[in-house]
C-alpha cells in the first residue's frame, strides 16, 4: 500500500470515528454536537483534541505534499509571464496573502483573493467590486458567532442562498377507528408559508500596520486571524441576537420573544405589570399550555432574562408537612446536581425544563407595555436562523493613512423565523 494509500487510510477512520464521537455525544445529551467543546466531559474533550490535533497533522502534510507537487510542476515548465498567486481556501496561504494585500493596499491582489476594495483618496466605498470574504476569515467569523450566541446554540441553524418562501405545515391528518368495509375520511393537512428573507448585517473594525506586520513577520496568521474574526463576529452577533430575540419580522428577522410569533402562553394581566408578579402557577401552566409532543423534545426549553430567573428561583409550588409535622417548601426551580456524571453535573432547571438566558429578553425595568414578553418556553426545533451563504468585506487603507491604519467593514445576511407558534408559549403583559 502507497503513502498516499495509507494517509487516506487513516484520514477516513478518524473522520469515522470523530462523527461516530459527535452522534454518540448528541444521544447521550440531547445537545447540538458543537457543544462538546464548552459542555463535554474531561474526557470527551481530551478524545476530541486528540482527534482535531490528528485531522490538522494529516491535512498539514497533505498541503505540503499538495505545494511540493505544486512547485515541481511550476518548476519543470517555463515560465512565459507573471501572474498573480492562487491559494487554496482555508489556508494559513490564503490568510497571509490577503493580510500582506490589505497592508500594501494592493487593491488587484484584493480583489483577486474576493475582497471588495477602496479606490480614490476620498476613500469612497467601490460598491462595484464587492466579493466574498477569504473562505479562512469566513470560517473563522462564522465559528466565533456560534460560541457568542445562545440563540445559535439552541435553535436550528441553516445556510440558505437567496431569498425563500417555505410551507409549513399547520396539522396533520386526521386518524379514524375504522369498521370491516367503511369508508376512511378523508383529511387534508393544512399549509401555510414563511417567508425568509435574509437582511443585511454589518460591523466594521480598524487594524494598524504594526498588528498586520507582526502578525504576517512572526507567523502569527492563525492567531491575528482569529483576533480580528473574533472582534467583527462580536459586534455581529450581539446586532443579530437582539433581533433573533425582539426582533418585529417585518423589516428584520422574526424574534422568539415576540408576541406577533406566539399566540399562547400566560397573560399577566394589563399593564402595570412588573416582572416580580410572576408566580410558581404562571411557570406551570406556561409550560403545559405547550402540547406534549414538544415538551418531549430534546430542544424544550426555557429563555428569559436573567433578571426573570431571579424571580424564578424563589417561587415556591405551595409546601408540604413532613411526617414530624415540619412545614417544607418546594421550590420549581431545581438546582443542578454535582454527581459523579461525566458530564460534571446535571444542568438546573425551571420546573423540570432546562433554560437559557439571554441578555435581549425584557429584564422587567420599567414600565412594561402591552405585550411584552417575559419568557418563552418550547421546542426551538422550530425557531430556524437562516444564513445567507458567502459574506462580503470592503477594505479602506485611505481614511485612516494618517494614523497608519486600515479599516475593514464586513457584511453578513441572515434571518430569523418561528415556523410553528404552536410549539411555544410565553408569559407576557
Amino acid at each position: 500500500m502507497s503513502a498516499e494509500q495509507n494517509e487516506l487510510h487513516e484520514l477516513q477512520n478518524i473522520t469515522h470515528q470523530y462523527r461516530k464521537s459527535l452522534a454518540a455525544y448528541e444521544a447521550r445529551t440531547g445537545l447540538a454536537p458543537q457543544l462538546v467543546d464548552s459542555r463535554g466531559s474531561g474526557e470527551e474533550k481530551q478524545a476530541f483534541a486528540r482527534m482535531d490535533a490528528d485531522l490538522t497533522a494529516i491535512e498539514l502534510r497533505a498541503q505540503l505534499k499538495a505545494t511540493e507537487d505544486r512547485l515541481a510542476k511550476i518548476e519543470a515548465q517555463p515560465t512565459f509571464a507573471s501572474r498573480a498567486p492562487k491559494f487554496e481556501p482555508n489556508t494559513d496561504g490564503e490568510s497571509r496573502a490577503w493580510l500582506r494585500a490589505v497592508m500594501s493596499g494592493d487593491t488587484a491582489s484584493l480583489r483577486a483573493l474576493g475582497t471588495a476594495t477602496v479606490t480614490g483618496a476620498s476613500g469612497q466605498l467601490d460598491i462595484t467590486a464587492g466579493g466574498n470574504v477569504p473562505t479562512d476569515m469566513e470560517r473563522r467569523i462564522r465559528e466565533k458567532l456560534y460560541q457568542n450566541s445562545v440563540i445559535r446554540q439552541i435553535a436550528v441553524v441553516n445556510t440558505v442562498d437567496s431569498r425563500r418562501t417555505l410551507l409549513v405545515e399547520g396539522n396533520i391528518p386526521t386518524g379514524y377507528l375504522v369498521t370491516e368495509g367503511a369508508d376512511v375520511t378523508l383529511s387534508d393537512p393544512s399549509f401555510a408559508t414563511v417567508s425568509v428573507t435574509p437582511y443585511k448585517y454589518g460591523c466594521a473594525t480598524q487594524l494598524t500596520q504594526e498588528f498586520i506586520e507582526d502578525a504576517i513577520g512572526q507567523g502569527g496568521v492563525g492567531s491575528a486571524m482569529d483576533y480580528v474574526a473574533t472582534r467583527l463576529a462580536l459586534g455581529l452577533q450581539r446586532k443579530m441576537e437582539n433581533d433573533f430575540v425582539t426582533g418585529a419580522g417585518s423589516s428584520g428577522p422574526q424574534g422568539i420573544a415576540r408576541t406577533n410569533g406566539i399566540t399562547t402562553g400566560i397573560n399577566l394581566g394589563s399593564q402595570p405589570q412588573v416582572i416580580g408578579n410572576v408566580t410558581a402557577d404562571n411557570i406551570i401552566d406556561t409550560v403545559h399550555a405547550v402540547a406534549p409532543q414538544y415538551r418531549n423534545s430534546p430542544r424544550f426549553r426555557w429563555l428569559f432574562h436573567d433578571e426573570f430567573l431571579k424571580v424564578a428561583r424563589k417561587l415556591k409550588n405551595g409546601g408540604t408537612t413532613t411526617t414530624n409535622g415540619a412545614f417544607a417548601t418546594d421550590f420549581i426551580w431545581t438546582p443542578g446536581a454535582t454527581g459523579s456524571t461525566l458530564n460534571g453535573g446535571v444542568p438546573a432547571t425551571l420546573y423540570g425544563v432546562p433554560y437559557s438566558i439571554s441578555e435581549w429578553v425584557n429584564n422587567g425595568s420599567g414600565s412594561a407595555t402591552e405585550n411584552t414578553t417575559y419568557a418563552v418556553v418550547g421546542d426551538f426545533n422550530y425557531f430556524e436562523v437562516f444564513d445567507r451563504t458567502g459574506m462580503t468585506t470592503l477594505v479602506d487603507p485611505y481614511s485612516n493613512a494618517v494614523q497608519n491604519a486600515v479599516k475593514m467593514y464586513m457584511y453578513a445576511r441572515t434571518d430569523s423565523r418561528v415556523t410553528l407558534a404552536a410549539a411555544f408559549a410565553a408569559i407576557r403583559v
